[in-house]
């Protein structure tokens, strides 16, 4: 009797670790370098749902594959976590595909499928993505000054952890270089609003066009539809890509809320900056200087390598925060919003402009809407 009963519990053992090893995943998740195509079997791939816990993939060696064998109710999102990589995600509230692939960068050399901008000499691999930072803005029209309090008040109001900063004016105070704007002693501080327009160059802020306020050739309004309000978290932590508590408290409060993509192009750049050569000394230059990445960007355009000068053999000093002599003004960086229902402009072949529909996208999503842009041009 007792060995029929081992038996049976044997053959059931046996029966159970079979099913367990036909059992088909709910979804599979494919991991490569983008650089080197080679796969990546060491990240952290996790199932995630807004305020839920995180439930980490197993990894199928076999079939080089991060899987789950079930996605429980609520949870809708990806994400792919690596100390060497960008961080990576998809995210759908109607269903999770059965596969997933994603390429993933080294932080300071992201690419997507798709470009912001097209000139024909750009070198490839020209952008940033700023973690630390979102836009907040709004589809009602306010002055400068009426929208700095209204802000300033509902994240009070909301008790968010989160602050305005103004990166061009945080990295004038490091750049030796760089504009320096003595009466500015905050990131956004009240201005005279006597002026229809702000031509003013006494503060520096961003613009929602990328760029900086203190061209004086150019005439910019001092109201929310030209300057661009940034935030970041006051402990100085990443948003997260998608499931963000703030960012879903604010846009449920009606406000736009955008990801922040920086360009690394200058406007003294051309075919022959090195972008390798730009992105050591970046990285030399935070590790010098000890920078709060969640107040200036994340990578700062001015620092490179400087070129001697021809006869003389002296050197040319860094471009600063703005060449005024420089035409036209480069976009310093881009703001990705996930209000809009179409992939950014995309040129795959210089001549035809192509768009992709994509579903709207759920109220907590950060920086991920990037990741779902490439995501939709690339499904067809």
């Amino acid at each position: 009797m007792k060995k029929h009963f081992v038996a049976l519990c044997f053959i059931l053992l046996s029966v159970c670790i079979f099913a367990q090893q036909k059992q088909v995943p709910a979804i599979k998740i494919y991991l490569e370098d983008a650089e080197t195509l080679k796969n990546i079997n060491d990240a952290k791939v996790t199932l995630e749902g807004f305020d839920l816990p995180i439930i980490f993939a197993k990894y199928n060696k076999e079939d080089k594959s991060y899987y789950f064998n079930e996605i429980p109710a609520g949870y809708n999102t990806v994400m792919a976590y690596h100390e060497k990589y960008n961080e990576k995600g998809f995210q759908n509230v109607l269903g999770l595909p059965n596969e997933l692939k994603f390429k993933l960068f080294n932080p300071i050399k992201v690419s997507y499928g798709f470009e912001f901008f097209w000139f024909p000499y750009f070198p490839q691999k020209s952008y940033v993505e700023d973690p630390y930072k979102i836009s907040i803005s709004t589809d009602v029209e306010m002055n400068y000054n009426a929208f700095r309090e209204y802000i300033a008040v509902k994240i009070k109001e909301l008790n968010l952890e989160i602050e305005l900063v103004n990166p061009l004016w945080e990295d004038s105070k490091i750049q030796k270089n760089s504009f320096t704007f003595p009466n500015q002693k905050e990131a956004y501080p009240l201005i005279n609003l006597k002026k229809n327009k702000l031509t003013d160059s006494e503060y520096v802020f961003p613009l929602k066009s990328g760029v900086s306020n203190i061209f004086p050739d150019r005439i910019y309004s001092n109201t929310t539809s030209d300057i661009c309000f940034i935030a970041r978290k006051k402990d100085g932590s990443k948003f997260k890509r998608f499931n963000d508590p703030i960012i879903k408290k604010l846009k449920d409060e009606n406000f736009n809320i955008a990801a922040i993509v920086i360009n690394k192009i200058g406007a003294g750049d051309g075919v022959h900056t090195k972008m390798k050569t730009r992105d050591r000394l970046n990285k030399k230059f935070y590790m010098q200087h000890k920078i709060d990445s969640s107040k200036v960007f994340f990578y700062d355009l001015s620092v490179y390598k400087t070129t001697p000068k021809l006869f003389f053999w002296k050197h040319r000093a860094p471009l600063g925060l703005i060449d005024l002599d420089q035409f036209p003004q480069l976009p310093y960086f881009f703001l990705i919003s996930n209000n809009k229902l179409d992939i950014p402009e995309q040129r795959s072949n210089f001549k035809e402009q192509q768009f992709q529909s994509i579903p709207v996208q759920d109220k907590a999503i950060g920086l991920g809407i990037v990741d779902q842009y490439e995501y939709y041009l690339n499904v067809n």
